[in-house]
């Protein structure tokens, strides 16, 4: 997952599905609101009722997982004390002497192992007499891992901890409790662990809150460290003074039913006060909308809870996209004498290259001025750099050699013109990559042959005597094999897939970090979709010379090396494309071996096969008929590889022989070469 700051990036699918979600929220909204004057009207003839008759307490209920009371020993287990209790809140109330903690594992300890991304609620009455944790699922060592609800100098905490100082997210109110008096505490976590997904509540007011640390990036579920009420954390003392009425909820809170938890006095007797507070009014309003009210009144509120849910949860699945955040104030830059840190020279400001234009003067100097000096359409270097490394892709040299480096260790433009109207033509067509695409793939010079022409002394193609000729891309080799044999999915968008790699290679670099092969239509992705682990580049990838992701590589090599040819014929990617092409070619291919055989090369080389090529690989195909005929058990082997299914009432043996010619087929040159 990406690491906070982040944008939702939704496809256009999903913005689709997204808007006609909104719509049916919207409708449902409208539906409640023409309600509105019913609702009120019943909502005080219910209230008006309840002076005449005995209603208990009301609580959300929903997504409860826990609700300790702490009217007694029954749900708990004291540590390091005896058990006492006291007058509470509600009933009576736990009491700590700084000393004795509870031990709730056993009651709870399997439903609150929160972590990264988990939904929760956090919901006590305190009573401090003095600091301490008051609900952790941690230890006590200082470097402790998990979450938490302490009291320190007075102000709530709240810590979710992977590692003690560099990976945690440690917030605190700014308000202080007062000694000696209850107070009611939610802690509402949305899942986003980021300061922004976490929200306080006392007393049913919502908390500022002081981050004293956002560097969260890894699990802080605390699967071995147990539930404690009263301990817990590390440095933090064990508390001292009462809790009361815990509740552990495994969803976010909405503000109102956080809110409503801090009036605990029965529905009764909230109704004979002239005057409520905030979240006297808010337990009455949700225990008649989701309890006490006619079933229609109920019916709407709870439809348009389900739609915001829903459209919640699919705002969640939106893949995301890393960004940055000014600092509110910039820390001072210096020139580093020698490259050392701890010893700055001169005071740098934001700025640009004396050698390119200046940013203009109302430009504000941070990455949004940089952004927007880059793609000014006067820039003399962001187009012409862009359609450089669109025309390297496609001839296999720029027209600057040196992509990566336009500066005076470059190599000078082979057609400064051509690049210079290139890169003009891009920005008149605002920036239009794929029109770009199309302006190349059809022009005379990408359309010519290949072959070199008799006395044309042009042996790099520096001059564009002819077409290009170069071994395809690894991504493009594999994708290709996908697509002639029918495996290819092309869905566009979405999260990264992990197709077939070897077992236990990410094991050499991170041995906690386990590599879960995707299943069904994901194997078949573009390689653009392929998951890369910076540190382990996908070993086929590599063998055709795609480039790590430790460091940042724009200029293409190509090697020809055995282990391509290796490659191609004993990779699962390639061996299950080359029997499923197979599987085409019979079924497509025609009746007789020579028909299929024209069939398979054409499909995969675009062109038809001359008469001896035919006559090889027939012959081919022949010797392999006949070893299958005699060992039907390796025939069995060879088409089991891979995960798509093979059909049923297929002769394996005729299968297993084609798919030899089919991966035959996919390793010529002429396949793998574009020319």
């Amino acid at each position: 997952a990406n690491s906070p700051p982040f944008l939702k990036t939704p496809t256009r699918t999903q913005q689709a599905a997204l808007a006609a979600l909104d719509k049916r929220v919207k409708s449902a909204e409208d539906t409640v609101l023409r309600m509105m004057p019913e609702v009120e009207a019943k909502q005080k003839a219910w209230e008006k009722s309840l002076l005449e008759k005995t209603v208990g307490t009301w609580a959300p209920t929903r997504g409860l997982v826990a609700h300790l009371a702490l009217d007694d020993g029954k749900q708990v287990v004291f540590e390091d004390g005896q058990s006492t209790f006291a007058d509470g809140r509600v009933g009576h109330a736990a009491a700590f002497d700084g000393k004795r903690f509870i031990d709730a594992n056993a009651t709870a300890g399997s439903k609150t192992n929160f972590g990264y991304f988990d939904p929760f609620t956090l919901s006590l009455w305190v009573r401090p007499e003095g600091d301490g944790a008051l609900l952790t699922r941690t230890k006590d060592e200082a470097k402790e891992t998990g979450w938490g609800v302490w009291l320190v100098d007075g102000k709530v905490k709240v810590n979710f901890v992977k590692r003690w100082l560099d990976d945690s997210l440690r917030l605190e109110t700014i308000e202080k409790l007062k000694p000696a008096q209850w107070h009611h505490i939610a802690v509402t976590f949305n899942g986003n662990p980021i300061p922004e997904g976490v929200r306080v509540f006392v007393n049913g007011r919502a908390q500022k809150l002081r981050v004293n640390l956002d560097m969260l990036n890894q699990d802080f579920a605390a699967k071995a460290d147990p539930l404690r009420i009263g301990a817990g954390g590390g440095p933090v003392p064990r508390f001292k003074g009462h809790i009361d009425e815990v509740r552990i909820y495994n969803r976010a809170l909405y503000p109102p039913e956080a809110i409503a938890l801090a009036a605990p006095d029965s529905l009764s007797k909230l109704a004979t006060l002239k005057k409520h507070s905030g979240a006297q009014r808010e337990v009455l309003r949700l225990a008649f909308l989701e309890q006490f009210a006619p079933k229609t009144i109920r019916a709407a509120f709870a439809k348009i809870r389900e739609l915001r849910e829903k459209r919640a949860a699919m705002i969640e699945q939106f893949p995301t996209t890393m960004v940055m955040h000014e600092m509110a104030k910039p820390r001072p830059t210096h020139v580093l004498i020698r490259g050392a840190y701890d010893n700055p020279g001169a005071r740098v400001n934001a700025g640009t290259p004396a050698a390119l234009p200046s940013m203009p003067k109302e430009a504000p100097r941070n990455r949004l001025g940089f952004a927007r000096w880059l793609t000014d359409p006067k820039h003399p270097l962001t187009a012409r750099v862009t359609v450089n490394q669109f025309w390297q892709m496609y001839f296999g040299r720029g027209i600057v050699k040196t992509v990566e480096d336009f500066g005076s260790q470059g190599a000078w433009p082979s057609h400064p013109q051509l690049l210079d109207w290139l890169a003009t033509e891009f920005v008149r067509t605002d920036w239009d990559v794929k029109a770009m695409q199309k302006l190349i793939v059809t022009s005379a010079t990408y359309r010519q042959s290949s072959e070199r022409r008799n006395g044309t002394p042009d042996p790099e193609n520096i001059l564009l005597s002819r077409g290009p000729r170069m071994r395809l891309s690894a991504d493009m080799i594999r994708d290709q094999a996908l697509f002639v044999s029918g495996l290819l999915r092309e869905k566009i968008g979405g999260p990264s897939v992990k197709p077939y790699q070897p077992e236990g290679l990410w094991k050499e670099i991170a041995s906690e970090t386990k590599y879960e092969q995707a299943k069904g239509a994901d194997l078949y992705r573009r390689s653009l979709y392929t998951f890369w682990k910076r540190t382990v580049t996908p070993p086929l990838m590599a063998t055709f010379d795609a480039s790590p992701r430790e460091t940042c590589v724009v200029r293409e090599t190509r090697t020809s090396t055995p282990l391509q040819a290796l490659a191609l014929m004993n990779d699962v990617t390639f061996v299950e494309a080359a029997r499923v092409f197979a599987q085409r070619i019979i079924r497509e291919g025609g009746k007789s071996p020579e028909a299929r055989v024209r069939f398979a090369f054409q499909h995969a080389t675009a062109r038809k096969p001359k008469a001896a090529e035919v006559k090889i690989l027939t012959a081919g195909l022949s010797r392999h008929l006949k070893f299958y005929r005699q060992d039907a058990k390796a025939a069995k082997a060879l088409i089991d590889i891979g995960e798509s299914t093979v059909p049923n009432g297929v002769d394996a043996k005729e299968l297993a022989a084609y798919t030899l010619l089919a991966s035959l087929i996919l390793n010529l040159d002429e396949v793998i070469t574009k020319q």
